[in-house]
């Protein structure tokens, strides 16, 4: 997004907007974990989270699924504001988590 164009406001109807982060924060004692996060995802798009250990990419995922709870900012699934404060809740609005696990089905292999 350019300083020319902006982004919808929160809640308002987008058709091609599946989901909003705005302004979403994320302690933990000594950590500051996510700070005004924001971005918009768009319908179509594919979006990467990358940055080194500690860079708040599996907290975002687990406030967004309802197993942490954000201290500010919000969510909107399209177009609608989502407000997820437990697994269950966050599995009922869509949205899950498969965890990293390289021993997930150990008696598979590659081959």
């Amino acid at each position: 997004m350019t300083a020319l164009e902006t982004a919808p406001t929160p809640g308002t109807h987008d058709p091609g907007l599946l989901l909003q982060v705005e302004g979403v924060d994320k302690s933990f004692p000594g950590v500051k974990a996510l700070e005004g996060m924001r971005f918009d995802l768009r319908k179509g798009e594919v979006l990467g989270l990358v940055g080194e250990n500690g860079a708040g990419k599996s907290t975002l995922m687990k406030l967004l699924t309802g197993i942490y709870t954000r201290e500010a900012g919000e969510f909107w699934l399209n177009g609608e504001p989502l407000n997820v404060h437990t697994p269950k809740e966050g599995q009922e609005a869509g949205l899950s988590i498969i965890h990293q696990e390289l021993n997930l089905v150990p008696h598979l292999s590659v081959a």
